[in-house]
This record gives C-alpha cells, sequence and structure tokens, in this order.
C-alpha cells in the first residue's frame, strides 16, 4: 500500500477533524461542508509556489480552525447551555425541599425535569428515590414503633385480670437499621449523583469551548 505524502496526510487529517467538528449536523451537510473545503484547499494548494509541510500548515491555518468553520455552520446550536442557577439548585430542593411543607421538593422536581442538564433516568432516580428528600425520612423516622397499655380489674376477693393492647408495629433490629440507612442515606446518594452529573456536564462544556 502506498504511502500518502505528509502534505497528503495533513490535510487528510485536517478534514477528518472537520468532520468530526460537525458531526452534530446531519450526514448529507457534513458532506456537502466538507467537500467544499476539500474544493477550497485543493484550489488554494495549487497556487503554491513551493509545497511542503510548513506551506500546507500555514495553509490550513488560512482556512480555518475546524472547531470555527463547524461553530459557523451551526453544528453546536443543539449543544446543552451552560449550567444555570436553577440547575445548581435543583438537587438541593430534592434533598431539603420537603421541610419547606412540601412545596420546595416539588419546585426541585419541576426544575429538574425542565433542564437539559440531566439525562432521563437521571431525573427518574431524583424523582423516585425517597420522594420528599430528607423530610420523608424525617417523618419516617420520628413515627411511634409501638404502643403497649395494660389495664387491670377484679371483683372483689378474686385475683386481678390484666389485660394489655398493644397499638403500631415492631421492626425486628437489623430491618429498623436497614431502614434507617435507606431513608437517609438514599436521597444524600441522589444528590451526590445529581451533583456529579452537572459538574461533568460543566467540565465538558468548559474543555470544548477553551479548546
Amino acid at each position: 500500500m502506498r504511502r500518502k505524502a505528509p502534505a497528503d496526510q495533513l490535510i487528510a487529517q485536517y478534514l477528518a477533524t472537520l468532520d468530526r467538528a460537525l458531526g452534530a449536523l446531519p450526514r448529507a451537510r457534513r458532506r456537502q461542508i466538507v467537500g467544499e473545503i476539500s474544493r477550497h484547499i485543493a484550489e488554494s494548494r495549487s497556487d503554491l509556489d513551493h509545497e511542503s509541510p510548513a506551506a500546507i500548515k500555514a495553509l490550513l491555518e488560512r482556512v480555518g480552525e475546524p472547531r470555527t468553520i463547524a461553530a459557523e455552520a451551526g453544528a453546536y446550536e443543539s449543544e446543552t447551555p451552560p449550567s444555570r442557577w436553577t440547575d445548581r439548585l435543583a438537587p438541593w430542593l430534592l434533598l431539603l425541599g420537603g421541610f419547606i411543607f412540601g412545596i420546595g421538593w416539588i419546585v426541585g422536581v419541576v426544575l429538574l425535569w425542565a433542564s437539559s442538564t440531566w439525562r432521563r433516568r437521571d431525573k427518574l432516580l431524583g424523582t423516585f428515590v425517597l420522594p420528599g428528600g430528607l423530610a420523608l425520612a424525617y417523618t419516617l423516622l420520628s413515627l411511634p414503633a409501638s404502643g403497649r397499655a395494660c389495664s387491670g380489674s377484679s371483683p372483689p376477693g378474686q385475683r386481678i385480670v390484666v389485660h394489655c393492647t398493644t397499638s403500631g408495629f415492631v421492626l425486628p433490629f437489623p430491618i429498623g437499621i436497614l431502614m434507617l440507612v435507606v431513608v437517609v442515606v438514599a436521597p444524600i446518594l441522589t444528590l451526590v449523583h445529581l451533583e456529579r452529573v452537572r459538574r461533568r456536564g460543566e467540565a465538558d462544556r468548559w474543555v470544548s469551548t477553551n479548546l
């Protein structure tokens, strides 16, 4: 197999980078833009007095950065917008908003589903892993586990008969500990996951913008 000349390799790498940068556009539109740029490069290349890797690099610099060309073509218009302050607020409302008469948690759910920062499975996780967040956990843990009341009576000269009644419920100790862990830890882990996704999205956008 014949190896490409250095100039051809540089041009091929440039066009491949441009094609990747245009990845958000339809295939036909990508091919059209890459074809136009390729023809422009070929025309400019034919006008070179002396072809060398340095001259080809200078030519490609004049054509423009692939990412800049892709941005001008609208390849990044559908990207997720930068994280808003509501995206920073939503996970915390899901964790603590239930203490605000439950309204705060509902607002958190609305902000979560209105945002494009999280995927559908993240939104389902934030909504259905212990709705109400720590407020519901607090309510569950505050419920009385059980109650026992006894009373006794007897006719004169006879043994006292004691009657006891039990209300509520009693959980075995291991199950009670497991429930404690679930109702407290689950909302916190959900917050950590949503924050991690949000921060990763912000980092990815920052890198793509500054490269």
